[in-house]
């Protein structure tokens, strides 16, 4: 009886065979793929369809697409103008972010949207010169303080708006929180170049006029771009748009993820000191004190190094030690410059980021740069087939887009409000924080009197507002996980 029963199990076990793989609990990591709109990707119906597939087939979970490129709109409700290229199908039959949530939500997969924040006027884009586009009443060509856009160094004005001119800041406020409202579906927005293109940049004229002023000296002086107090001020000034878009999108969705593209060209710097790299020296893009601060959810730095030329190689394994380093308080997903690599050199790149180091820290994931050209030479079969080998290989084991748990299970809240003393606002007022009767932390207003602050502990506070005179305006709040509380 035994041995029927032996050999009945024996069958069975045949028959069915083992447990796939696949029937395991997938794990929690990102895998995204950067959707540019320079190529096919989701200008129609049948593209999103295709893209939405070949995510699906490749094992991934996450989609980043550029839904914002020089101030236009790749949505239909948008206050940008929507975007004039003419691979886009027509607004009345087509909405390219809206029909790429549909399609991806329906296969499990998480829409970020993708935004170039400073770029806005280039001398070839098909819509300045609309009424409707930021450049045309505050680009370069425009005189004075509704000039919004930065200069260089040596005047030339250049069409990057500059976040030391306070309505650039409110602007770019808006267009996201449009966004965020009219499409409530959405899992994420991910900032591009939300940085200066250089040392010589960021010479606007009431960024400046705001910066000597604050410094105590002459209005008509000009820093050199290696002052370190005016290298410290464009700085500042990065961050605290940072900050602000993120309290901001936090107060419309608790639950939306923000991400940034960061900076990682070259090497670490002199002796791999953070101080010295491109990113904070030269872009003003000091991401790793974002992460700490928690003003972003993740960050995606850029590791575009080609993996078949030993500095290259070197500087991107640097980078992703630097990475398991400086996670902060949030996350940290490695970009890869894909279309540099072929597919085995991309599979070596992605092993190589997702396995822990010794200590056991592990990157929370990666995204490919970029889903039209997912390594060298890549076309749209051979990219399927891409796909598919992902899906066999490196993401053999299913994953899930992370559920983060400072937004899943929150332990701090967020704080925004207006400085006020007198019912008259108070730019850069000192907001003392005061919780269940002690003493926090000191915060500065903007000059709009806006202030903010993330990841405080729960609680009842008083906020004490206190203005260059001494008089001071005491309000009472309260502060709970994963919100945002508003005065």
């Amino acid at each position: 009886m035994r041995l029927i029963v032996a050999h009945l199990i024996l069958i069975s076990v045949l028959l069915l065979g083992a447990a796939p793989a696949q029937a395991q609990e997938p794990i929690q990591q990102l895998r995204a793929f950067w959707v540019d709109n320079l190529h096919p990707g989701f200008a129609n119906q049948s593209q999103v369809d295709e893209l939405v597939n070949n995510v699906v087939r490749a094992g991934a979970n996450t989609i980043i697409a550029q839904v914002r490129r020089h101030g236009d709109a790749w949505y239909n409700n948008s206050i940008e103008p929507r975007s004039a290229d003419p691979s886009l199908a027509p607004a009345a039959e087509f909405d390219p972010l809206g029909y790429l949530i549909a399609q991806a939500h329906a296969r499990g997969l998480r829409v970020h949207a993708w935004m170039v924040v400073s770029v806005a006027c280039r001398p070839t884009d098909r819509l300045w010169g609309d009424p409707a586009h930021v450049c045309t009443t505050h680009g370069p060509e425009i005189q004075g303080a509704e000039r919004w856009t930065t200069a260089t160094f040596s005047g030339e004005q250049v069409g990057d708006l500059d976040f030391g001119h306070p309505s650039a800041v409110t602007y770019m406020e808006q267009v996201v929180g449009h966004l965020l409202q009219a499409y409530p579906s959405l899992d994420g927005v991910h900032w591009d170049f939300i940085r200066l293109s250089g040392a010589s940049y960021g010479y606007n004229q009431v960024s400046l006029d705001r910066f000597n002023q604050a410094v105590g000296r002459s209005l008509d002086s000009r820093p050199r771009p290696d002052d370190p107090a005016w290298s410290q001020w464009r700085r500042d000034r990065v961050t605290e748009l940072v900050r602000r878009l993120y309290i901001r999108a936090k107060a419309i969705k608790p639950t939306i993820q923000v991400s940034a593209a960061a900076i990682t060209w070259g090497g670490l710097g002199s002796n791999g000191n953070w101080a010295s790299s491109s990113a904070y020296k030269q872009v003003f893009q000091d991401w790793p004190a974002w992460l700490d601060e928690g003003i972003l959810d993740f960050a995606v730095p850029m590791h575009y190094f080609e993996e078949g030329v030993p500095r290259s190689r070197a500087w991107y394994d640097g980078w992703l030690a630097f990475d398991r380093d400086h996670v902060g308080r949030r996350a940290i997903v490695s970009g890869m410059g894909s279309w540099l690599n072929t597919r085995e050199q991309n599979m070596g790149q992605i092993q190589r980021a997702l396995t822990p180091d010794g200590a056991g820290r592990a990157l929370a994931g990666v995204a490919f740069y970029s889903y039209a050209i997912p390594f060298a030479g890549s076309n749209n079969e051979s990219r399927r087939a891409f796909m598919d080998q992902l899906q066999a290989t490196v993401f053999a084991q299913p994953a899930r887009a992370p559920d983060w748990p400072w937004i899943a299970t929150p332990t701090g809240g967020h704080l925004q409000g207006i400085a006020t003393v007198d019912d008259q606002i108070v730019p850069e007022a000192k907001v003392s924080l005061i919780r269940d009767g002690v003493w926090l932390r000191d915060i500065y207003a903007s000059v709009d009197g806006w202030f903010g602050a993330v990841e405080l502990p729960p609680g009842t506070y008083i906020i004490a507002i206190t203005r260059a005179d001494g008089k001071q305006n005491w309000r009472s709040t309260t502060i709970n996980p994963g919100l945002v509380t508003s005065l």
